[in-house]
């Protein structure tokens, strides 16, 4: 048996016999702590375990020292006490203990409550640390990411999805997905979660999501059923993807396909879609100028103008105000 072991104990006979009894059984014991400041001061070196008489001297008690300890520092106890009386159980056990022994206790019980209580203490220490790094993945992703019980009532929101949503995940715990945002289609028709309840898994491409906040967001949308072990639905997990990038790429390859032409005409030229943004520019405008297509297309003549690059600003502004052919196209959606 392995495992780091602070005692807390005010009797410092009773003490070194527990860490005596404890080496031998393989254990390391890394400190002793007679009062709660003591033991609170002990679980900075990392202890698996805290053996607590709940009798101390101090401040607290071993109950409520064993309170912080828990909730400060994820360091669990196992109470030592000569006290059984159901006021004492009953305050101990609120802390959720990993074992209640009274004294006087035999090895083999104690070996056993050890065993028992340290291998639960590494089992929870392995799913903190895989919770952590699932939290700091999904924090650390630009896709928001929404997690939904079974009846679409929101769990979690990650940064990404409070940014999309205009909500945090504090305003939007527990309530009803349509409460905090709502979907349309390209046409301004409503889609319904049920679309999203009755199937397994699936997608959306360019959904128009109504923020909490009054803005309407392109996304693009993923979402599927999470089930137990039993292949139970328990909930959903939605995925929001800023469609904007997709629209961009989309038609910067819907220009390179009909460029030729486009790009032999010496006159600079550039097209917008109908909302102001720019699908494609020739060569002839970006080559007089320095900058490269990619640095215009999605954006509009406000946008360029307002650029900190006075290659932008200034010079390709005067070149398209005085110079350029403007047309105008719907193939690129847009929103309203």
């Amino acid at each position: 048996m392995q495992g780091r072991i602070l005692v807390v104990e005010d009797e410092p006979i009773v003490a070194l016999d527990l860490k005596q009894e404890l080496e031998e059984m393989g254990l390391e014991v890394i400190g002793i702590a007679e009062s709660a400041e003591e033991a609170i001061a002990g679980a900075a070196c990392e202890p698996d375990l805290a053996l607590m008489d709940v009798r101390i001297v101090g401040t607290m008690d071993g109950i409520e020292t064993a309170r912080e300890l828990r909730l400060w520092y994820q360091v669990p106890v196992v109470f030592l006490t000569s006290y059984s009386d159901e006021t004492t159980v009953s305050r101990a056990a609120e802390e959720m203990p990993y074992g209640y022994l009274t004294k006087p206790f035999k090895s083999a019980e104690l070996m056993a409550t050890l065993t028992v209580a340290l291998r639960k203490a590494q089992a929870e220490a392995r799913n903190r640390n895989a919770f952590h790094t699932m939290k700091a993945t999904l924090e650390g992703l630009k896709d928001g990411i929404v997690m939904l019980n079974r009846d679409g009532f929101i769990r979690y929101l990650n940064p990404a999805a409070e940014t999309m949503t205009g909500c945090s995940l504090a305003s939007a715990s527990s309530q009803r997905l349509d409460r905090v945002v709502t979907f349309t289609n390209q046409q301004s028709d409503p889609i319904p979660l049920t679309r999203i309840w009755t199937s397994g898994e699936g997608d959306g491409l360019g959904w128009v999501m109504h923020a909490v906040d009054g803005r309407k967001v392109l996304v693009d949308v993923g979402y599927k059923h999470l089930q137990d072990g039993h292949g139970n639905r328990h909930g959903y997990v939605m995925t929001l993807r800023d469609a904007s990038e997709r629209l961009r790429q989309q038609a910067m390859e819907e220009a390179q396909e009909a460029q030729p032409a486009f790009d032999r005409t010496p006159m600079a030229m550039v097209q917008f879609d109908r909302a102001g943004r720019i699908t494609r520019v020739n060569r002839a405008l970006v080559e007089g100028v320095g900058v490269g297509a990619e640095s215009l297309i999605g954006r509009t003549l406000t946008g360029l103008s307002m650029d900190p690059d006075e290659r932008i600003a200034k010079d390709l502004m005067h070149k398209l105000l005085s110079e350029s052919t403007f047309m105008a196209t719907s193939r690129t959606p847009v929103m309203n």
